[in-house]
């Protein structure tokens, strides 16, 4: 018996061996794909601390982190403006550096708490000892806003692509298809639900004639309404690009959102007047481009405020976002109180306001049209996670 529990201990010690060489190894990589990083000093356009703003509630939480801190002689408040391969560059007054998780980061579930870790955007208490290259990040101080996606599986799981954002640009190409305005309602309803203010900016319209072009926008104005700001660009031809700046005054945080090949990489280096961003080619056959964008960076635009910009989505799934297709869509929602279903899905059920409304031009046929298939996404998404969720 002694010899049997004598081979389970030797067990035990070899898998915790196992798990140790793991870890280090782990840590080994870390050390070595850090080496790989773009040097500070190689990047242009990062912003300054004083370019972000830190609002009254992280003023406040910072305070309240400072007076508990061990180290608080250390501590600097500071803003996530890069994420190379997961690593952070930060910002603070008067310097910028890499930095790590603190340790209470790695205890938290990884699943349910990854909306936790550190975005870009982020404002953060950072710590920095003296003569050390890195800091290490030990608090996410509170998100003015946070943009965020759902990343797969449960309800609850979700991504977060930028932090204390103002305001969220809808970039969509023109081309020799009509706008998908699939695509806009979807990111509108993600931008409302997050609390962000959106614009809508259509890129390449050197694409199209005139007649074409006023076909176009005139869809998306019916589809945006008239509280969501829509731009025209050609960064060819140089045209709108001021109203984008305007977009995004001093001290203000916008994000940049849209597939590969809409033309973003494009639009920012035109806003920042040099070559800062990578751009590719874009697909004939189906007018999409590759991924250029491969970390998620903040640049300073000159006269201007900061823009966020994240790799092209291709999709951008909406699970648990009713508020924001409330939000989006206020008519509709406000006329699906009338119905004389519950759950009336506006399609074919008799006593349905939402349809009389359309049928008497009170609602425009492509925010039905929207309206209606993301609804129905959601619902079908909301049976799949729940089968007792009924919208």
């Amino acid at each position: 018996m002694a010899e049997k529990d004598g081979g389970r201990a030797e067990v035990r010690v070899a898998k915790r061996g196992q798990r140790r060489t793991a870890a280090t190894r782990k840590r080994r990589d870390a050390r070595q794909q850090a080496v790989t990083l773009p040097s500070i000093d190689s990047l242009s356009d990062v912003p300054a601390f004083a370019d972000l703003r830190v609002d009254d509630a992280q003023h406040a939480a910072y305070q309240e982190f400072l007076a508990t801190a061990d180290n608080a002689g250390e501590m600097r408040a500071g803003f996530v403006v890069r994420l190379d391969r997961g690593f952070p560059l930060v910002v603070t007054e008067g310097d910028a550096f890499r930095a790590e998780h603190a340790a209470a980061f790695a205890k938290q579930d990884a699943e349910r708490d990854a909306c936790l870790l550190p975005a870009v955007g982020d404002c953060v208490a950072v710590r920095r000892a003296p003569g050390h290259d890195m800091g290490v990040i030990e608090r996410v101080l509170p998100r003015r806003t946070s943009f965020e996606r759902w990343r797969g599986r449960s309800r609850g799981e979700r991504q977060v692509l930028a932090a204390n954002v103002d305001t969220v640009l809808i970039v969509q190409a023109l081309g020799s298809d009509e706008v998908p305005l699939g695509r806009v309602a979807r990111s509108l309803v993600l931008a409302r639900d997050c609390g962000i203010e959106p614009a809508v900016v259509l890129t390449k319209a050197d694409r199209r004639t005139g007649v074409e072009l006023d076909r176009d926008l005139a869809r998306v104005r019916r589809l945006v309404g008239e509280d969501v700001r829509v731009v025209v660009t050609s960064s060819a031809a140089g045209e709108g690009v001021e109203e984008v700046r305007a977009l995004v005054g001093p001290r203000r945080c916008a994000m940049i959102l849209g597939e590969s090949g809409a033309g973003k990489s494009t639009l920012l280096n035109a806003l920042l007047g040099h070559e800062a961003l990578a751009t590719g080619a874009v697909r004939e056959r189906d007018d999409r481009g590759r991924h250029t964008t491969v970390a998620r960076v903040m640049v300073r635009l000159p006269g201007g405020g900061v823009i966020a910009d994240v790799p092209g989505l291709r999709s951008l799934p909406l699970v648990g976002h009713e508020r924001g297709l409330a939000l989006v869509f206020p008519e509709i929602a406000a006329a699906a109180e009338g119905c004389r279903f519950r759950d009336c899905t506006h399609e074919h059920e008799p006593g349905c306001e939402v349809r009389a409304r359309h049928e008497a031009g009170e609602i425009a046929d492509e925010r039905l049209a929207c309206y209606l298939a993301l609804a129905e996404e959601m619902r079908a998404s909301a049976r799949s996670l729940d089968p007792d969720v009924a919208l």
